[in-house]
């Protein structure tokens, strides 16, 4: 397999095989009698193909981003379509959320509103994959997915076919990336194909968005179209899009600190408050009219505090928040103990929107792009809750606002990492050996890969070469 698509194709193959073992599927499924999935060896087996699938795939990307770098001209979107195409039909990878994403179609469409009530109001097979923590909760998205969702739902309730529409939402985001990534290069004087190897071909993006069908790509794409569309001089459309991308996650919406500074790209600070204000207020306006025109509402905000539920060890507010909580407790101090968390996760929340409104009035339109990025790493790391896919929120802003060895050599560890270890998630909760076999497995897998990350140099100039 000395060719790099065909190694990247054929570890995308073993991955959505290694699926039909490693993931969460409904009991009615025929996949849940898949022989293998009934016993700790079987499953180990499919552990162990599904990281060496992602090993592949990660050693394709490394391969080819030297080839790019050396100013080979390659077929770099061909390729993400064909490493994308295993994944279609697959059952979701590493995550239940596409089960939870069918289920609150389902209750848009039976009637009820998903920001007042959780899955558990339903029966029969559509709830049979919801993880059990969110099955009483509301849902945290915006209005966008849970009408298209409930549209869908109205013509079946099969969760199966409900989660391959939600695919298709994940598809759409990567072919906007796709055609807003190069864009945004040629515009900041990055090379496109080094920002489209990057983005575009990640196995990050490719197995977290596609095979995981998040909605967060979605919500990636309308965001990088908003600023593509801003540098042609279309502020008002740009800022429609921003305010779309905020109607599938509100961090979506943050792009409009971009759209302020190509506005007024030389005005001073109050003339920059002017233009976010202007491009933000589209942008709300945009939220709640896509709220009520599809008859959800916005009831999503009181909910978007639910993914807090899950206590991440990505987030730093809640690493000191647990840490003082347990030293509390330890001291004997319960109520101290118990607010802990709540409070280290606010003064979190404060410091990123506190940082959030110094990039808004700072950057100029040349760091537009390293502010949205910086500004929705800070809300990654400094709210209460982050997942490793949430990592792709910031990753075609840092990657095209001229990134040097070192962010580059960071952008690639992190997305290999974040590739490899993807099945270290919630569906092995509790499960010690299959996480202690995973752990060795990426370890041995991520180590030399990571060794070659030395060899990477990114092109800085727009050459002749593109995807």
């Amino acid at each position: 397999m000395r060719s790099p698509m065909v190694r990247g194709v054929v570890g995308s193959v073993v991955v959505a095989l290694a699926s039909l073992v490693t993931s969460v599927v409904p009991a009615s499924s025929w996949v849940a009698s898949v022989p293998l999935r009934h016993s700790l060896a079987g499953r180990m087996v499919g552990l162990t193909f599904m990281v060496a699938g992602l090993g592949l795939m990660a050693w394709a990307w490394l391969t080819v981003g030297r080839r790019v770098m050396a100013g080979e001209r390659l077929p770099l979107l061909r390729m993400t379509a064909c490493w994308s195409a295993p994944l279609l039909l697959a059952p979701p990878l590493f995550s239940r959320d596409a089960w939870s994403y069918a289920a609150q179609g389902a209750l848009v469409a039976e009637g009820y509103n998903p920001y007042d009530v959780g899955p558990g109001v339903l029966s029969g097979h559509i709830i049979e994959a919801v993880d059990p923590m969110w099955m009483q909760t509301p849902a945290p998205y915006g209005p966008l997915p849970l009408a298209y969702g409930g549209l869908v739902a109205h013509l079946t309730m099969n969760p199966y076919l409900l989660m391959l529409a939600h695919r298709l939402l994940a598809v759409l985001g990567i072919v906007l990336i796709a055609w807003a990534v190069p864009r945004l290069a040629t515009a900041c004087r990055v090379d496109p194909a080094f920002a489209t190897w990057l983005v575009v071909l990640n196995p990050m993006l490719i197995t977290h968005g596609i095979g995981a069908a998040h909605n967060d790509v979605l919500m990636l794409g309308l965001a990088c179209s908003a600023f593509a569309l801003a540098l042609t001089g279309r502020w008002g459309t740009a800022a429609v899009v921003a305010g779309a991308a905020a109607a599938v996650k509100l961090p979506g919406g943050l792009v409009v600190i971009a759209i302020a500074a190509v506005m007024s790209p030389l005005a001073g600070r109050v003339l920059r408050f002017a233009s976010l204000v202007i491009a933000g207020a589209v942008s709300v306006l945009t939220l709640v009219t896509i709220g009520a025109l599809t008859g959800v509402g916005s009831g999503w905000l009181g909910a978007l505090d639910v993914p807090g539920l899950v206590r991440s060890p990505f987030s730093i507010a809640n690493l000191i928040g647990m840490a003082a909580s347990g030293v509390l407790g330890w001291l004997g101090e319960d109520t101290a103990a118990a607010q802990a968390l709540q409070i280290v996760r606010l003064v979190g929340m404060v410091a990123a929107l506190g940082l959030i409104a110094w990039l808004s009035l700072r950057s100029s339109i040349h760091y537009a792009a390293r502010a949205v990025g910086v500004a929705l790493l800070a809300v990654v790391v400094l709210g209460p809750s982050a997942h490793d896919w949430y990592f792709l929120w910031c990753l075609p802003f840092l990657a095209v606002a001229r990134p040097g060895r070192r962010l580059t050599t960071i952008i690639t560890a992190v997305s290999l990492i974040f590739t490899i270890a993807a099945p270290l998630n919630s569906s092995l909760r509790g499960a010690t050996i299959p996480i202690l076999t995973t752990t060795a497995l990426v370890i041995a897998m991520a180590v030399p890969l990571l060794s070659h990350l030395r060899t990477l140099q990114p092109a800085q100039k727009v050459p002749v070469t593109a995807a």
